[in-house]
């Protein structure tokens, strides 16, 4: 079961989707832990940026990064004129 700590330590590393439309790098921006999570171990939520050209739908995707391949339900959060975030909740 994947925890907060295992993924503290990519912060600023990469992670790469691979669509139809190619190869998608998204970049781990930040880990912030759910403090009154019923998840054991507690519940996290992870924050990536990504190009804002290109705009991935809220589904679940095969992230390559952090020292393996992570099956992840993101959701788009935010956009401005350079990047979109997206998060990933484990609760």
């Amino acid at each position: 079961m994947a925890a907060a700590a295992d993924f503290e330590q990519a912060i600023g590393q990469a992670f790469i989707i691979e669509t139809g439309a190619g190869r998608i790098s998204l970049e781990l921006s930040a880990v912030n832990r759910i403090a009154a999570s019923p998840r054991p171990g507690g519940g996290f939520s992870l924050l990536f940026r990504g190009p804002r050209e290109i705009a991935l739908p809220q589904a679940t995707y095969s992230l390559a990064g952090a020292g393996g391949v992570h099956d992840m339900f993101i959701v788009p959060v935010a956009a401005d004129a350079t990047r979109r975030t997206y998060e990933a909740v484990f609760n």
